[in-house]
C-alpha cells in the first residue's frame, strides 16, 4: 500500500543508464540552479533600505550606490567561480576546492558553511514567498507558518521526482518572474521620467532614529549581499549539466549574473526614486513588501492595475521555487561528503528517480524546523543567511588561487590574480557580515557551522576506524567450529521449513532446537522426568506439563534433532537465549553460532498487527552479539 502511494507521488523507477539523459541544458539549468540568486532580488533591496531607513531619509540616498557595490562584488565572485567550473568539472564546489588545495579542515569548514547556508536558503526563500502572498492578502498572516510548511513539503515532493522534471516545472515561473519585473521596472522608470508619478512622501520614522554611521552603511551593504546567495550552486552541480559540462555551467553563471544585476539595480533605483518602503503594522511586522508597494505605485491610475496580481504571483512562485537551488545542491554536496567518508553513507544513495532522496528529505525536515522556530519571519532569518555563503565564497576562491600557484596551468598568473582578488574581497565582506549582523543572529550560524564540523569529523573518524579494523590481513585458512540453533516457538509448518534450511547448513549432529518456556513456575506442577539427549545420556530436570507436552510433540515430528527447553524466569525471550549461546560457545569452544528464527508471514498488511513481533525483537537483540549469525526463514501464509 505505502509502496503504491510512493510510486504514485514520485513516478516510476528510472534505470541508472538514464542518468546522462537526465542532465540539463542551459535553458533548464538556469531556473534550476539560479532561481535562488534571481529571487533574492525581491528581498535584498528591501533589507538594505530598511537598514538605511533606520538612519533617516538622507541615508536612503545611499541605496543605489550600495547596490552598485553589491553588483560589483557579484561579478567578482562569478568570474572567480567560472574558473572553478573549468578546473573541477566533477563538481563539489567549495568543499573539493578547499580540501584539495588548503587542507582537510578548511574543506570541512567550507562544506559545513554551505550546508547550513542551504538550509537557510530554503527557509528564507519559502518565508519570503509566503510574505508575498500575505502582502496581497493580509488576512492570511495568522497562517504564515502553516503555509511555509506546506510549500516545503511541495518542494520536497517535486525534487524527489527528479532533476529534469523539476527543471521543466521551474522554467516558466523563473522566466516569468524575470519578464514580469523587467516590464515593471521599465514602466516605473518611463512613468517616473515622464512625470506621471510623483515620489510619495516617506512615512515618519518615529522615535529612535539613529545617526548615519559607517556601521549603518556596512550593515546595509551586508544585508544587500543576500542577493549573492546561491551563486555558488552552479559550481557544486557541474555534473548535472549536459556536455560540455564546464562550458555550459560557465555560460549559465554569466547569464545569471547579468540578469541578477539588472534586477537588483532596476528595483533599487526605481524604489529609491519613488520613495518606496515596505509597510509595517502597529506591531512592527511587515504586512506589505517593498516589491508589492512598488508594483501598486507604478501600476495605479493605469489600465493595467490587474498586472499587480501578476507581479505578486510571479514573485511568490519564484521565491518559493528558489528553494530548489538548495534542493539540488544540498543533496549533491551531502553525497560528495558521504563518498569522502564525512557524512553517513545513506546520503550517497541514488533514489528511484536518480536523485539523492535522503538528502532531499533531510533538507526538507531541517528547513521546516527552522521555519517553525523563527515563525516564518524573513527579517529574523536574513542576518543568519549570508555568513555561511561568504565563508564558502572566500575559501573556494582562496583554494583556486592556491591551485593556480601549485599546478601552474596556462595563464595561471591571471587566474591566480582573479581568484586572489575575489578571496580578498569576499573575505572583507565576510568580516563585514559578522560585525554588522553578529548581534542580530549571525552568531547562531557560526555555532551551527562549528557543531556541524564536529559531527562531520566524528563521522569521518568512525569510518576511518572501521576501515582500519576491516583491512584484510594474511591468515592461514582453518576450519571453523560452528553450530546451528533453530528457535522453536511451537511445532508448526514454519518451524519444519526452518529445520530443512538448517540441515543445508550443517550436519544434524551440529543442529539444536531451542524452545523458551515463558510459563510461570509454581512448584506444585513440577515432577522429575527423564530427558533423552542425542548422546543417549539421561538427566533429571524439573519441567512443567506444558514443557513435557512440547517435548512429546517435538519428537513425534522431529526425531533426529534434540530440543532444549529454556525456562525464562522473567518472561523474557531474549535473556535466556543470549545466556544459552554464551554458555554453549564457551563449553564447546565454538567460533560461530547461526541462529535461525522461523517466522510466518501474513499476506495482508493489517494481519501483522494481530501478532506478536517476537521474531523482530529476537533478531534485533541477537544481531548485536559477536560471532552470532542471525537468519530469518519466513513461511508465507495463504490468503
Amino acid at each position: 500500500m505505502l509502496g503504491r502511494i510512493w510510486r504514485l507521488l514520485i513516478g516510476p523507477v528510472l534505470s541508472t543508464r538514464r542518468a546522462r539523459h537526465e542532465r540539463l541544458p542551459v535553458l533548464l539549468a538556469l531556473p534550476v540552479f539560479a532561481s535562488d540568486a534571481l529571487s533574492s532580488s525581491a528581498y535584498a533591496t528591501e533589507e538594505m533600505m530598511l537598514v538605511l531607513w533606520s538612519a533617516g531619509e538622507d541615508a536612503l540616498r545611499l541605496a543605489f550606490p550600495i547596490s552598485l557595490a553589491v553588483v560589483a562584488l557579484l561579478f567578482i565572485v562569478v568570474f572567480s567561480y567560472r574558473q572553478t567550473v573549468y578546473a573541477y568539472p566533477q563538481g563539489g564546489g567549495a568543499f573539493i576546492v578547499s580540501r584539495e588545495n588548503l587542507g582537510e579542515f578548511w574543506g570541512v569548514l567550507a562544506a559545513s558553511a554551505l550546508l547550513v547556508g542551504y538550509v537557510l536558503t530554503v527557509a528564507v526563500s519559502i518565508a519570503a514567498g509566503v510574505n508575498a502572498i500575505i502582502s496581497a492578502f493580509p488576512a492570511m498572516l495568522p497562517y504564515r507558518v502553516s503555509l511555509c510548511i506546506a510549500f516545503i513539503a511541495l518542494m520536497t515532493l517535486i525534487n524527489l521526482r527528479g532533476a529534469r522534471e523539476s527543471g521543466l516545472v521551474f522554467a516558466p515561473p523563473t522566466y516569468g518572474f524575470v519578464l514580469t519585473f523587467a516590464i515593471l521596472i521599465l514602466v516605473g522608470l518611463a512613468r517616473g521620467f515622464a512625470g506621471d508619478i510623483e515620489p510619495v512622501p516617506y512615512p515618519p520614522y518615529g522615535e529612535g532614529a539613529q545617526a548615519l554611521s559607517l556601521l549603518v552603511i556596512l550593515t546595509a551593504f551586508a544585508r544587500g549581499c543576500s542577493a549573492l546567495t546561491g551563486v555558488e550552486a552552479i559550481s557544486d552541480g557541474v555534473p548535472a549539466f549536459k556536455s560540455p559540462e564546464s562550458r555550459n555551467a560557465a555560460l549559465t553563471l554569466l547569464l545569471m549574473a547579468i540578469i541578477l544585476a539588472g534586477l537588483v539595480l532596476g528595483i533599487t533605483y526605481t524604489a529609491a526614486s519613488l520613495h518606496i518602503l515596505p509597510l509595517k503594522n502597529e506591531d512592527g511586522e511587515i504586512v506589505e513588501t517593498l516589491t508589492s508597494r512598488l508594483a501598486r505605485t507604478v501600476l495605479e491610475d493605469t489600465p493595467f492595475v490587474w498586472f499587480y496580481y501578476v507581479v505578486q504571483i510571479a514573485t511568490t512562485l519564484i521565491l518559493i521555487l528558489a528553494a530548489n537551488t538548495a534542493y539540488v545542491d544540498f543533496p549533491r554536496l551531502s553525497s560528495v561528503l558521504a563518498n569522502a567518508r564525512f557524512a553517513p553513507r545513506q546520503l550517497a544513495n541514488l533514489g528511484d528517480r536518480l536523485v539523492f532522496n535522503n538528502g532531499i528529505i533531510l533538507l526538507g525536515l531541517l528547513s521546516a524546523l527552522l521555519i517553525i522556530y523563527f515563525r516564518g519571519d524573513t527579517h529574523a532569518l536574513i542576518p543568519l543567511y549570508a555568513v555561511g555563503v561568504f565563508i564558502g565564497f572566500t575559501l573556494s576562491q582562496a583554494g583556486m588561487a592556491r591551485r593556480f600557484a601549485r599546478v601552474k596551468p596556462p595563464r595561471w598568473r591571471v587566474g591566480m590574480a582573479i581568484s586572489s582578488f575575489g578571496a580578498f574581497t569576499t573575505g572583507l565582506v565576510l568580516m563585514t557580515q559578522l560585525v554588522a549582523n553578529f548581534r542580530y543572529g549571525a552568531w547562531i550560524t557560526l555555532v551551527s557551522i562549528g557543531v556541524l564540523m564536529f559531527l562531520l569529523f566524528k563521522v569521518h573518524e568512525h569510518y576511518m576506524t572501521i576501515k582500519g579494523q576491516l583491512k584484510p590481513k594474511p591468515t592461514e585458512p582453518r576450519a571453523m567450529r560452528h553450530k546451528v540453533i533453530v528457535l522453536v516457538p511451537s511445532v508448526h509448518q514454519g518451524v519444519l521449513q526452518a529445520l530443512d534450511y538448517a540441515r543445508t547448513l550443517s550436519h544434524p549432529d551440529e543442529i539444536e532446537a531451542v524452545h523458551i518456556n515463558l510459563d510461570p513456575r509454581p512448584p506444585a506442577v513440577y515432577r522429575r522426568v527423564l530427558k533423552r539427549t542425542k548422546d543417549e545420556e539421561t538427566e533429571l530436570r524439573l519441567v512443567t506439563p506444558a514443557a513435557e507436552k512440547m517435548q512429546q510433540e517435538w519428537h513425534q515430528f522431529v526425531p533426529d534433532i534434540p530440543l532444549t527447553i529454556l525456562d525464562s524466569e522473567h518472561r523474557s525471550l531474549v535473556e535466556p537465549i543470549e545466556d544459552y549461546i554464551d554458555e554453549l560457545m564457551a563449553r564447546e569452544s565454538l567460533d560461530q553460532v547461526t541462529v535461525i528464527i522461523p517466522e510466518f508471514y501474513p499476506r495482508k498488511w493489517w494481519h501483522h498487527l494481530l501478532h506478536n513481533q517476537s521474531a523482530w525483537i529476537l533478531r534485533l537483540a541477537l544481531m548485536k552479539k559477536p560471532n552470532v549469525v542471525v537468519s530469518t526463514v519466513r513461511y508465507f501464509l495463504e490468503r
